[in-house]
């Protein structure tokens, strides 16, 4: 047989109010978990959404804007970039000139193998060479009839290996000037294409020191 307990009266009430205490103490036991968990989700939220907005800047920020306009009258279009967009330019493959010191006149450079550069400190050592007697010709360089590759370096690199070239230059000698100025070069090889390397050590060059 069951037992049938009923709660009334006094007891009834001192029941219901322990039951209401355990469980007032229960949420209070466990609210801190609630609240830790409820700031673990809104934290993990507030990161997802921060991670799409940084990636979409910089997807904004790499991305180029074009503008293609047909207005020619010859058939070209033209494409116009966005101002924010750095763009560039492809160095044309046509000749240029650079202008040498000391009253002589620029000398073509063409792209190439054998280029003889498009920066000053390369300019000068031309002029140098061509003021102790090489010839220009033909838009080339030349010592008596050699046709000549010049090289600038103004200073020793720190593992005393130097790099001449990156392809072999379509000529017959190379000239080095090293230290010093362009324009006046504390040192001077001159080295037969043929026993050229693409690099060189300090030791391989005393070879071809010259006075030029």
């Amino acid at each position: 047989m069951f037992k049938v307990y009923r709660f009334t009266g006094i007891t009834g009430i001192v029941a219901i109010l322990l039951l209401l205490a355990l469980l007032g103490i229960l949420a209070i036991l466990l609210s801190p978990l609630f609240i830790g968990a409820a700031l673990l989700i809104l934290i993990y939220i507030v990161y997802v959404k921060f991670k799409k907005s940084i990636k979409k800047i910089i997807k904004n920020i790499k991305k180029k804007k074009i503008k293609i306009k047909n207005e020619s009258q010859n058939g070209e279009v033209e494409i116009h970039f966005a101002k924010s967009i750095s763009v560039e330019s492809k160095k044309e493959e046509k000749s240029m000139t650079i202008p040498l010191n000391d009253g002589i006149s620029s000398i073509a450079i063409e792209d190439g193998d054998n280029t003889f550069g498009d920066n000053k400190e390369k300019a000068d050592f031309i002029a140098y060479l061509l003021k102790k007697g090489l010839k220009f010709e033909n838009n080339s360089i030349y010592y008596n009839d050699k046709l000549v590759y010049p090289i600038y370096k103004r200073s020793y690199p720190i593992n005393e290996i130097i790099r001449l070239y990156n392809n072999k230059p379509k000529a017959d000698i190379i000239i080095l000037g090293l230290k010093g100025e362009p324009n006046k070069p504390k040192f001077t090889y001159l080295i037969p294409i043929e026993h050229a390397k693409e690099r060189m050590t300090i030791d391989e060059l005393r070879a071809y020191l010259t006075n030029i």
